[in-house]
């Protein structure tokens, strides 16, 4: 999971973020989710505080910030719903 943070007034581009991706990062590398952040959470350090992140996961009902997640059929990142939550737990999509 990548967590981003988007500059003032943009909305996230579900399609051109993929290519984007697609063209920087091999395939493993890629994130199969992304949060979409108002801001990141650092240290005094300037280290980003991931703990709280890994703790909460990905699941849509717990989570308040945008959650997307890539479908590599269709090329694009969708919302991350219940449905695709649950189709990922039983493992109808394969991670």
């Amino acid at each position: 999971m990548a967590a981003v943070t988007l500059k003032e007034g943009q909305d996230f581009d579900c399609v051109s973020s993929c290519s984007v991706l697609a063209n920087y990062l091999p395939v493993y590398a890629r994130p199969r989710f992304i949060r979409i952040q108002n801001s990141l959470e650092i240290t005094g350090t300037f280290k980003m505080k991931k703990v709280k992140l890994v703790e909460e996961g990905f699941n849509p009902s717990f989570i308040s910030d945008p959650l997307y997640f890539l479908d590599l059929a269709q090329k694009k990142y969708i919302p991350l719903s219940e449905e695709v939550y649950n189709s990922i737990i039983s493992h109808d999509i394969k991670l």
